[in-house]
């Protein structure tokens, strides 16, 4: 719903990386369908070993974008 109503305020900020919520979404959006071509599944677990970035934030939305 944030993304709808305001897709270019600040979603997330770490260190000097600013995402608003439009890109955090269409990064998301990316990942997870990469995830869903390479055999990712509903209910299927996903690991994810990154540190603490807008890439685990994204890794997150992705995983649970794709089941």
């Amino acid at each position: 719903a944030q993304v709808r109503r305001a897709p270019e305020a600040v979603a997330l900020v770490h260190e000097n990386e600013r995402l608003s919520y439009g890109e955090l979404n269409a990064r998301a959006n990316r990942l997870a369908h990469h995830l869903i071509a390479l055999g990712v599944r509903p209910d299927q677990p996903v690991a994810i070993c990154v540190e603490r970035s807008p890439a685990m934030v994204v890794g997150l939305l992705a995983i649970l974008k794709a089941g």
